[in-house]
């Protein structure tokens, strides 16, 4: 009896992970059916469980291979499948991706999963983000693009007119434009793969970043006035605040 129990706690994180594995899978369903906000909704949830079930696989003590390599594929379908087809349902609907003639368009969102199995392939080889991240992490990603879902859900079909409360400061003109559409997938797939490095909220032992981990938790406050864009802005602003780190961290080892 005791090891039955045993052996359905030890798959507690495994059962959270494949529950983001669902909700990534619904996601694209509902992105089919050209519900693309739903499969945004879908992506949060999935990066809320992804989030959970490290966290219960160290608490519980059960943190092994297989659990590690489930995740990173559970990560490929929530954040990088998912969010690459929200992209290309969305450029079809824009009419920046017309159908039924060649258009590179059709095929620029596939550059979005390619370029996350990349990065999760080699995170769980990399030895060197124990204390930070080299590249931007899959999730922060995935959920960046598909927020671009929600902005179109928000818009009227005018592309002005807000279903919700108009944001304080509204961006979507900026992000609704063709060059942005085009190569925003062009940008986040090389962040994803590229070997800058970047800030993590992870605790470390006099960490001399400190101050700049507290920007990336205070700066959430500020995002939240520019509505449903507030993601995107706030994707951005963590590129430019790791940025900022790496030349502490330059000036403090000269």
């Amino acid at each position: 009896m005791k090891n039955s129990i045993k052996s359905m706690v030890m798959e507690i994180p495994n059962l959270i992970t494949l529950g983001n594995l669902a909700c990534g899978l619904l996601g694209i369903a509902f992105v089919i059916q050209g519900l693309e906000w739903m499969g945004f909704v879908c992506l949060l949830l999935g990066a809320f469980l992804d989030f959970f079930d490290g966290l219960a696989a160290r608490k519980l003590g059960v943190a092994g291979e297989m659990g590690k390599q489930l995740d990173s594929l559970a990560d490929v379908v929530t954040f990088g499948v998912l969010p690459g087809l929200i992209w290309k349902s969305l450029m079809e609907y824009n009419g920046y991706c017309p159908t039924g003639v060649f258009c590179i368009n059709q095929y620029i969102w596939m550059m979005i999963p390619l370029a996350a199995a990349y990065r999760l392939a080699k995170f769980n080889i990399d030895t060197r983000q124990t204390t930070g991240f080299i590249g931007i992490p899959t999730p922060m990603t995935g959920m960046a693009l598909a927020s671009f879902a929600w902005m179109s859900y928000t818009l009227g079909h005018s592309g002005s007119i807000w279903i919700l409360e108009k944001p304080l400061i509204d961006l979507s003109g900026l992000f609704s434009n063709y060059y942005v559409w085009l190569y925003m997938p062009l940008v986040a797939s090389y962040m994803m793969i590229s070997e800058i490095p970047m800030l993590s909220l992870k605790r470390v032992k006099n960490d001399p970043l400190g101050k700049y981990k507290m920007i990336l938790l205070v700066m959430t406050v500020p995002c939240l006035l520019f509505g449903s864009t507030g993601v995107i802005v706030y994707y951005f602003g963590y590129i430019l605040v790791s940025f900022l780190s790496n030349f502490a961290v330059k000036s403090i080892n000269q």
